[in-house]
C-alpha cells in the first residue's frame, strides 16, 4: 500500500472514532444508531441510571458480593444514584434478575427481554422454589443461613453435581461428654519444653507501651512443645479454626511442590494457611485398579483427620477447617501473575485454574468451582522451617511404591525385630509413636505413608507430625488390613491408646458419634459420607481385637506400654538412624 493510502486510511479511521465517542457522549448508542438507520428506527438513547442499576446488582450477585455494598447501585429496592427512585417496570425487572441470580442461572439478554414480557404471577411456584433454596443453604451453629456470598449461590450448589444431597444427623452431645468426663491420654507435663522461644510483647520492651495483641495463630505457634502441637481441650483451637473459616484473605500463592495443587493462603492478620480445593464428591470412593500412589486426595478428608486425631488425644495434626471460596474475588483477583493464567473458563461456564504440580494439573484434572464457588480445607501453618527446623525420616514400614515390587516387610514376618534393635526404635518413645500413627492411618484408611517429620530441637524425644492425609477415607467399604503390619508384626501399644479405643467402642462414646459431633459445626458439613463413619466404628473393633490376640499370646505387660518418661531418656552417641535407607 502506498504512502498516501495509508495516510488516507488512517484519517478515516480517526474520524470514525471520533464520531463514535461524540455519540457515546450524546447518549446514542453509536452501533445501535448505524443499525437503526439502516432499518429506519429513530435513535435510541441510553437509560444509565437504570440499566446501571440492573447490570450492577447482576455482576455483584456473580462475584459473590452484596447487592447493597460500597459502589452498589441499588439498596433496599432504591436507586442510590442521585435519589432517584426505580419505577414500577424497572423494580419488576431488577426482581427477575434476582431470582434468576439466586438460582445459579447466568442472565442473558433473551432472558430479561422475556421476562419484561411475561412476568412470574404464580406466588405459590415462587414461594416453593424459595423455600427450597433456603432449606438448601448452609446454616451455621445458631441455624441460621450464611450471609453473602454464601447466600446467593451454594442453594443451587448442591443440586448441580458437586455433591449429592447428604443429610445431617442431629448433634448428639457426645463429643461434649466424651472431652469433658473422659480422661487425658497424652497429657504435657507442666513446664514443656516450647518449639520457639518465648516473644516479648511491647509492654515488656518499652515501658509505658500499649500491648499488642497477639493474633490466634502466634499463640497457636508459640504453644507448640515437645509432646503435642497444642493442649489437651485447648480453647484457642476453636478460635483458630474460626479464623481460618472467617478471615479475609490478603494474598494467595501457589504452593511448590506436590502431586496435586495447594495454595498458600495469606490472612489481613499475618496468618497463613494451606488451601486444598475440592477435588471428587463425598461419596467417592478410591478406583480399584488405581494405586494408593496415584489417587486424588480429598480435602474433605483432611479436614476428617484432624478431627480424629483430636479425638484419639494424639494432638499431632495441625488444625483444619473447611471453608467456602469465591473464585474469581478471593483466587483470582489475589492470586500472582502465574497462577491467574492458568484460569479458563469451562464449557460448563464454570470458572477452573490447573495450577502448577507434578501429577493432576491438566486440563482435564482442573479445579472448577461451580458456577466460580468452591469449598476446601484450610489448614494451620507451623512455624516456618527457619525457625523451626524439621528432621524427615523414612518410615521403616514404607511401601514399595512401585507397580512391580513389593517391601521388605510385606514377606518378612520378624520384620520388626530389626526395626527395634537400631535407633531411634531401641530407645525412647519412637516406635510406640508409629504404633500410634499405625492406628491413626488405619481408621483414616491411608496407605500413603511414606515418611514422617519431627522437630530438630526436641531431639529424637518427641512425636511425628500427622501430615498428609488427603489420600484418607477413600475406601469406606474396604478395611486394609497391610496398614497394621507394625502392631502386628511388633505385638506394642501404648497402654493409653489401647484404653481410649475402648472407651470409643462403647456406645456411650461411640467412635462415629463423637467424631460427627466434633465435625458438626464445620461450613462444609456433613465433612465424611457416613458409611466413612460406620467403617471407623468397624476398624476401631478389628485394632482391638488384634491387640486382645497379642495379649493372649505374649502378655499384658509385653504388649501395653506405659509412656516411657524422659527423665530416663539419652540420646545415642552414635547413631545409626539412616540404616533403613
Amino acid at each position: 500500500m502506498k504512502l498516501k493510502e495509508r495516510i488516507g486510511v488512517t484519517l478515516a479511521s480517526l474520524v470514525v472514532c471520533m464520531v463514535i465517542l461524540i455519540g457515546m457522549e450524546s447518549g446514542v448508542r453509536p452501533l445501535s444508531a448505524v443499525r437503526n438507520a439502516v432499518v429506519g428506527k429513530p435513535l435510541q438513547l441510553i437509560d444509565e441510571e437504570n440499566q446501571n442499576a440492573a447490570i450492577d446488582i447482576h455482576l455483584r450477585r456473580q462475584l459473590g458480593k452484596s447487592e447493597s455494598g460500597p459502589g452498589s447501585p441499588v439498596k433496599d429496592g432504591e436507586s442510590v444514584a442521585k435519589n432517584k427512585a426505580v419505577s414500577p417496570e424497572d423494580t419488576e425487572t431488577l426482581n427477575t434478575l434476582n431470582n434468576l441470580t439466586q438460582e445459579g442461572k447466568p442472565l442473558t439478554s433473551d432472558d430479561h427481554a422475556a421476562n419484561q414480557e411475561k412476568p412470574v404471577n404464580d406466588d405459590n411456584v415462587i414461594e416453593a422454589n424459595l423455600e427450597e433454596q433456603l432449606d438448601d443453604r448452609p446454616k451455621d451453629k445458631h441455624n441460621d443461613p450464611y450471609a453473602e456470598p454464601l447466600v446467593a449461590v451454594i442453594g443451587e450448589l448442591r443440586n448441580r453435581l458437586v455433591e449429592p444431597k447428604f443429610t445431617q444427623k442431629a448433634y448428639t452431645g457426645k463429643y461434649d461428654a466424651f472431652f469433658r468426663d473422659g480422661p487425658v491420654s497424652n497429657p504435657s507435663p507442666a513446664g514443656a519444653d516450647k518449639l520457639l522461644k518465648p516473644y516479648k510483647t511491647i509492654n515488656e520492651t518499652v515501658k509505658g507501651s500499649r500491648r499488642r495483641k497477639v493474633p490466634a495463630w502466634e499463640r497457636f505457634q508459640n504453644g507448640i512443645n515437645r509432646f503435642a502441637l497444642y493442649d489437651h481441650n485447648d480453647p484457642l483451637i476453636p478460635e483458630l479454626l474460626n479464623n481460618m473459616a472467617n478471615l479475609e484473605i490478603a494474598e494467595v500463592d501457589e504452593k511448590s511442590g506436590g502431586t496435586q495443587v495447594k495454595l498458600l493462603i495469606d490472612f489481613i492478620d499475618g496468618g497463613q494457611s494451606l488451601f486444598k480445593p475440592w477435588k471428587v464428591p463425598r461419596d467417592y470412593q478410591t478406583v480399584p485398579d488405581h494405586f494408593y500412589f496415584s489417587d486424588i486426595e480429598r480435602h474433605n478428608a483432611e479436614i476428617a483427620a484432624f478431627h480424629l486425631d483430636r479425638v484419639l488425644d494424639f494432638r499431632r495434626a495441625p488444625p483444619q477447617i473447611g471453608r467456602w471460596l469465591n473464585m474469581t474475588t478471593e483466587i483470582y483477583d489475589l492470586g500472582d501473575s502465574s497462577l491467574r493464567k492458568t484460569f479458563f473458563r469451562s464449557p460448563a461456564n464454570n470458572i477452573c485454574f490447573v495450577g502448577h504440580c507434578s501429577y493432576y494439573c491438566q486440563t482435564e484434572t482442573a479445579v472448577c468451582g461451580h458456577p466460580d464457588m468452591i469449598e476446601g480445607s484450610f489448614a494451620a501453618y507451623l512455624p516456618p522451617f527457619k525457625m523451626a527446623p524439621r528432621k524427615t525420616w523414612r518410615h521403616p514400614w514404607r511401601r514399595s511404591y512401585s507397580k512391580h515390587r513389593k517391601a521388605v516387610w510385606e514377606d518378612d514376618p520378624f520384620y520388626c525385630d530389626e526395626v527395634r534393635s537400631k535407633h531411634p526404635y531401641n530407645t525412647g518413645r519412637r516406635l510406640l509413636d508409629l504404633m500410634d500413627l499405625a492406628v491413626f492411618d488405619f481408621l483414616t484408611g491411608n496407605m500413603d505413608r511414606h515418611h514422617y517429620e519431627t522437630f530438630e530441637k526436641f531431639g529424637n524425644f518427641t512425636y511425628p507430625l500427622h501430615l498428609d492425609q488427603g489420600r484418607a477415607f477413600g475406601k469406606y467399604a474396604h478395611d486394609e488390613m497391610s496398614i497394621l503390619a507394625p502392631i502386628d508384626h511388633c505385638c506394642l501399644m501404648r497402654k493409653s491408646t489401647y484404653q481410649r479405643l475402648q472407651l470409643l467402642a462403647t456406645d456411650q462414646y461411640k467412635m462415629s458419634d463423637v467424631m460427627r459431633d466434633s465435625m458438626y459445626y464445620d461450613k462444609i458439613a456433613p465433612v465424611l459420607f457416613e458409611p466413612h463413619l460406620d467403617a471407623l466404628d468397624r476398624r476401631t473393633q478389628i485394632i482391638l481385637k488384634l491387640i486382645q490376640m497379642c495379649v493372649q499370646e505374649k502378655g499384658v505387660s509385653n504388649v501395653l506400654k506405659t509412656e516411657p518418661s524422659i527423665k530416663n531418656y539419652r540420646e545415642p552417641t552414635q547413631s545409626n538412624e539412616n540404616w533403613f535407607w
